[in-house]
């Protein structure tokens, strides 16, 4: 498991490999809301029958550990590279009886490289990556231990993600700027829960706002 988070890491990463000189680097970091929109949930437990279920899901950004996202980002001209991490969390709201507690909350992070554009004062990206779980859940009376997976942390690599943002930036001096961001994301995970798997996808919109910093020669792009 240990070699293959590594080669994510790589693959997220190469976009940042051999860039030159005369870049303007920026380092952010956001808080925010997240819509999440209905979408299916599968629950599959040794011995019993298939959990099929409309999920719909809270996120409760404000309560700990609360919603937060980090990003990297490096400029030229106008365009750039962007590595980001945020910590976004689902709990399920519409259990089944069966169902005593499902919830990705410490949480259902999302690590992407993006591609960036300036036009016309805003910033248009999309991205993909992975989607690193924290899965905490109760299936029929069955508590899922929390002592697995990554550094027996209870953190798993589950699956693929999709986004596409659109953001703007405002510039406070030289080096500090605020931001604002909307996003859409799309991911798919398949999580363990005891005595067998979950298969769900979450497609969210997300709402940020953030302060940022930047350094390096200075670029063409008014937005970096």
């Amino acid at each position: 498991m240990k070699g293959w988070i590594l080669q994510i890491v790589m693959v997220l990463l190469m976009p940042f490999v051999g860039i030159g000189q005369n870049r303007t680097w920026a380092f952010g970091a956001a808080g925010g809301g997240v819509v999440n929109f209905i979408t299916p949930l599968k629950i599959y437990q040794n011995d019993e029958a298939a959990l099929k279920i409309k999920a719909r899901y809270k996120s409760e950004p404000f309560n700990p550990p609360v919603y937060y996202d980090f990003r990297v980002t490096t400029w030229q001209h106008s365009c750039a590279w962007e590595l980001k991490f945020t910590h976004h969390k689902i709990i399920l709201k519409n259990k089944p009886l069966e169902v005593q507690r499902f919830s990705i909350t410490d949480g259902f992070n999302l690590l992407t490289a993006n591609r960036l554009w300036q036009y016309k004062g805003l910033t248009y990206s999309v991205g993909a990556g992975v989607v690193i779980t924290h899965p905490e859940s109760t299936i029929r009376n069955q508590v899922f231990p929390e002592n697995g997976g990554i550094l027996h942390k209870g953190y798993y690599l589950s699956g693929p993600t999709l986004e596409a943002a659109l953001a703007r930036r405002f510039h406070l001096s030289k080096h500090w700027q605020i931001f604002s961001e909307g996003r859409m994301t799309a991911s798919y995970v398949r999580v363990p829960v005891q005595n067998g798997h979950a298969q769900l996808s979450n497609t969210a919109f997300h709402l940020l706002a953030g302060l940022g910093y930047k350094f390096g020669k200075r670029s063409d792009c008014p937005g970096s």
